[in-house]
């Protein structure tokens, strides 16, 4: 890969003749080029992100829990991920959750605001002699005044529902980060803490794994990775009680195949890298389950609306059974 470059090539040329008048040779224009490298700016922000601050704290947390638990690294790894994930993003979920059903109920309070206003309109048109474009401004301004009103009186701002995914793809970021800084003793490779860490992650493996920064050969982790990844998506998609809309069918299968990309790349990270990014998705899996549970939803706060299901689990079990009896008549191998 190369190295940053942004060259500067002047060109300078002296003329062959003698300007009428005047005894001295003169220079012609300089003409400057500049050669833009994606390489090197790629480079260049992965540098800047290594060597940021964020990074800098997440690493030294990573061996600041080794040292201290005494915990091999494999063992390290996975348990600061499942403290982030339970510190971190399991209260942006929770909080997510509370938003969405949050506004849900205020949606059920619009058909009889909607049809106040409907009303309200009428009378309006009749009173102030209103033409039809006039009216239907009016009418849309009072509507999304009042659904504001509904909104800031809930504290439920729609932008709220993606609170989880701004902080969980920085932290999955920085993580990921920080331990590919460990495996490559950055930033400073001949500092003697940063071999001496290299040097335990080499002999902090487990089973198949001895070495942690080597790829995972037999790519057992890769693969889970991916099957965990896209566990989640379908029972996401199994848990919905409406038809998904045509947007939601674009984005389901878009993530369906970033989770199948994500394999071969998994497949060429040190393996305690891929080791980061599995113990993330099975904590993933476990929080989405957890969430589905109503009787854990009362429990942090989450009100009931009317698109809960009572028996997630078993909803989704039907769901799962009915698409694989489908398949299963599709190709030819169902109950006759």
């Amino acid at each position: 890969m190369n190295i940053l470059r942004l060259s500067a090539r002047p060109v300078a040329r002296l003329t062959g003749g003698i300007r009428a008048g005047s005894g001295v040779w003169h220079l012609e224009k300089i003409e400057t080029r500049r050669c833009f490298s994606v390489d090197s700016s790629v480079v260049g922000i992965w540098g800047s992100l290594s060597n940021s601050t964020p990074v800098a704290y997440c690493q030294q947390a990573l061996v600041d829990l080794h040292d201290l638990s005494g915990l091999p690294w494999w063992a390290s790894i996975i348990l600061s991920t499942v403290l982030l994930r339970t510190v971190v993003t399991m209260p942006l979920a929770i909080y997510q959750n509370k938003i969405v059903a949050r506004l849900e109920k205020i949606s059920l309070e619009m058909p009889d605001i909607v049809k106040q206003l409907k009303m309200e309109t009428a009378v309006a048109m009749k009173k102030f002699h209103w033409s039809e474009k006039e009216a239907r401004i009016m009418y849309n301004h009072s509507l999304k005044k009042q659904w504001n009103n509904l909104v800031v009186r809930e504290n439920c701002h729609p932008a709220k529902t993606m609170i989880l995914l701004w902080g969980q793809i920085p932290l999955w970021v920085m993580m990921s980060v920080s331990i590919r800084n460990l495996v490559h003793m950055l930033p400073d490779p001949g500092s003697i803490e940063a071999q001496i860490t290299f040097t335990e992650l080499t002999l902090g493996g487990f089973g198949w794994i001895p070495n942690l920064t080597e790829v995972d050969q037999s790519l057992i982790l890769p693969v889970a990775m991916g099957l965990i990844n896209l566990t989640i998506i379908e029972i996401q998609n199994a848990a919905r009680t409406r038809e998904p809309s045509r947007l939601q069918k674009i984005f389901t299968n878009m993530f369906r195949g970033l989770s199948v990309l994500m394999i071969p790349v998994a497949a060429t990270v040190p393996s305690c890298l891929c080791l980061y990014w599995v113990t993330s998705s099975a904590c993933g899996l476990g929080q989405n389950l957890l969430l589905m549970s109503p009787r854990f939803k009362r429990l942090v706060g989450v009100p009931l609306v009317p698109s809960e299901i009572a028996r997630p689990y078993q909803h989704i079990k039907a769901t799962f059974s009915s698409r694989f009896d489908a398949l299963l008549a599709k190709v030819g191998l169902g109950p006759k």
